[in-house]
């Protein structure tokens, strides 16, 4: 029997019968890896639901073939490019791209940085500083002059759900530092800057900098090296007791005054 020849029009109409990338692949990889061959997945492609854990090695270079920056990739496809991060194959995916600056030096960055209030501005305003200091593990000193969440009160802390997203198995959680007079502006905040859905566990108002707290229950659970926008860093992997655990200090640390008014 003759192979099947694949025109373009035959691999959109293949893939419609799938709803993930991972059923196409599994039920009709020669469409598949076709359709992959030929740089057609997102048309393919365009009409499935995209799964956080469906990424391969191959879907990830394909997505970034269609960037000509990492700055592109990561502001169009972020999960493919968190994805690509934390299995190191940043440098794989993006060999093709143009480099915009490649000569950030240490005290290049923290000048860069001095010129914002805060991180979200460094971020938005000069990705490529942001995320060569990310990378280099310099945010902390580029950003020590910077206000917190915009000018937090530090007086009150959160943890929220990432619903949908887990690391070695376990539930992933946002830690963070807000102003109590805020509510959940800080939260929702977050959650639309990392692009995920958010589901508060608590939000309290603490005795003390609210910073202190913070660094206690950032000390628990297992970080999945989230990167690509504010306070990525803050988000922990963690078992229910351990979670109990992070609960529990921030209770002991609460404002009784708040509370009784």
């Amino acid at each position: 029997m003759p192979a099947l020849k694949w025109t373009e029009e035959k691999l959109i109409a293949d893939a419609k019968r799938f709803e993930t990338r991972k059923e196409w692949r599994r039920e009709s990889e020669s469409a598949y890896q076709t359709a992959r061959r030929r740089n057609l997945l997102e048309v393919c492609c365009g009409h499935m639901r995209q799964l956080l854990t469906d990424w391969t090695d191959e879907m990830l270079i394909a997505d970034a073939k269609r960037f000509e920056t990492r700055i592109e990739w990561l502001s169009e496809s972020r999960a493919a490019y968190n994805a690509a991060y934390k299995r190191n194959l940043l440098e794989v995916c993006c060999g093709h791209m143009r480099q915009l600056l490649t000569d950030w030096t240490d005290e290049m960055l923290i000048a860069d940085a001095k010129r914002f209030e805060t991180r979200c501005k460094w971020q938005r305003e000069s990705k490529a500083a942001y995320l060569s200091a990310l990378r280099r593990n310099l945010l902390d000193v580029c950003c020590a002059h910077m206000e917190r969440a915009g000018g937090t009160d530090n007086d009150a802390v959160y943890i929220w759900k990432a619903i949908g997203q887990f690391f070695n198995g376990e539930q992933v959680y946002k830690i963070g530092v807000t102003s109590a007079r805020l509510g959940e502006i800080r939260v929702l905040q977050c959650a639309n800057e990392a692009d995920f859905d958010a589901e508060i566990v608590i939000l309290a108002n603490v005795n003390g900098k609210a910073t202190e707290v913070e660094k206690s229950l950032l000390a628990i659970g297992a970080d999945p090296k989230y990167a690509g926008f504010n306070g990525a860093s803050e988000f922990r992997a963690m078992t229910a007791a351990k979670l109990n655990r992070a609960i529990g200090i921030i209770n002991s640390n609460i404002n009784q005054q708040m509370l009784a008014a």
